[in-house]
């Protein structure tokens, strides 16, 4: 019986995917291990994330290719039989990689004339992490300088991610000042290999193929199965809605630096069939829904430091305008064509020091409404504290408004 143990375990071993990165004779190497893939890529932000530029070559039952590489930040991935993107689960740092997912990124440096890869500082363990926000908005009696009406938020997320090989799953509760009582706020369970996903959800974006100005998943509750293949995923939704069920089938076909998706959404008793199709080449995007009529077009562009969006709803006849520069620099505007509303906000966050800010808000729209509001930030690790004084740019620009903003995490 043991011994059946010991040849289960080692069997299971076998299978387990891992990779891992690191310097040898001055040359990067990385390493993956899958024993079911027929071939693998190497894509990153060193190869502009071609996905069939670095080929890996199979040794020993592990994938491996090494490069030459100069001191620097880089990202990386591991594309598998030509679709299935993989981030690499021992890197030794992650970010984001705008889809749901994350990279794998790591650090190059010159020690003494060797190159090493640079520790990254430590992270925070455990399966728990969470968000705290404290929010005042209180008038400004000029003649008393006096504070009055005050209006007081709080809000708690807990976050729960345990991290388990195979799964992807993150439960968010909330409890404000209204209802201090955990409720669960959203949800979602991830099962994926090499040629399949499933998951559940709730309230929660969660099947990558679905990536649109609107998602459905983030207001109601489903499940999702996806297929992948060498040239084109397909996916599909079961979601409940006034006691129907529905479907949307969803598609995504990648070709190098570029994908195209589509979503179809049939005829229920509460809403019209619908048809969503994005594609995005280089970081440049663009979008439409279809129902009778085409409803909206968006465009877009993201990189690392400038993202910029458009929307034209055809229905509403609005126009806006949304733009990034860096966290620093942000600014929205609305136009409604058919009555010639519109309004503008712009945003200017200009640090002065490593963990102090400037903010300054403007806005003006077409009843000559000018309104703005100046403030400081102290930021230190996960802790802020933001200080305003302005106008209330929905409701009030005659009076002054006194603001503070403070949140943590953990």
């Amino acid at each position: 019986m043991k011994k059946n143990i010991i040849i289960l375990i080692v069997l299971m071993l076998s299978i387990i995917s891992f990779a891992k990165v690191y310097v040898y004779n001055n040359e990067v190497v990385f390493e993956y291990k899958d024993i079911t893939a027929s071939k693998v890529f190497l894509a990153g932000s060193f190869n502009n994330w071609d996905p069939s530029a670095l080929p890996m070559k199979k040794m020993n039952g592990i994938w491996k290719v090494s490069m030459k590489l100069a001191p620097g930040d880089y990202q990386y991935k591991f594309v598998v039989n030509g679709t299935d993107w993989k981030e690499d689960p021992e890197a030794p740092d992650y970010v984001p990689d705008g889809y749901g997912g994350k990279n794998g990124t790591f650090t190059l440096i010159l020690e003494n004339g060797v190159l090493k890869i640079k520790k990254p500082e430590k992270q925070k363990s455990g399966i728990l992490s969470g968000t705290y926000s404290f929010d005042l908005k209180s008038k400004v009696d000029i003649d008393t300088y006096s504070l009055k009406t005050p209006e007081i938020s709080q809000k708690f997320n807990l976050i729960i991610t345990p991290n388990k090989s195979g799964m992807n799953f993150e439960a968010v509760l909330n409890a404000d000042n209204s209802n201090w009582q955990f409720g669960l706020e959203s949800l979602k369970v991830i099962w994926e290999n090499s040629d399949f996903e499933f998951g559940i959800y709730k309230n929660k974006a969660s099947n990558e193929l679905i990536n649109f100005n609107e998602n459905i998943e983030e207001n109601n509750s489903g499940f999702f199965g996806v297929y992948k293949s060498k040239f084109i995923d397909v996916g599909i939704d079961l979601i409940s809605i006034n006691n129907n069920l529905n479907y949307y089938v969803s598609s995504r076909v990648l070709f190098n630096n570029s994908y195209f998706n589509v979503l179809f959404t049939p005829e229920t008793k509460y809403s019209s069939m619908s048809i969503y199709s994005r594609l995005e080449v280089n970081g440049i995007g663009l979008e439409g829904k279809y129902t009778d009529k085409l409803e909206y077009i968006v465009s877009d562009f993201n990189n690392e430091n400038i993202s910029i969006k458009g929307v034209y709803n055809f229905i509403n006849k609005d126009i806006s305008l949304t733009g990034n520069y860096n966290n620093i620099f942000l600014i929205s505007g609305n136009y409604n064509i058919s009555n010639n509303i519109y309004d503008i906000e712009s945003n200017l966050n200009l640090s002065i020091s490593e963990k102090s800010k400037v903010l300054l808000d403007l806005y003006y729209d077409n009843l000559n409404n000018i309104g703005y509001r100046i403030g400081y930030g102290l930021i230190k690790d996960d802790i802020s504290l933001i200080f305003k004084l302005g106008h209330d740019f929905e409701n009030d620009f005659e009076n002054f408004y006194f603001y503070i903003n403070s949140s943590s995490k953990f």
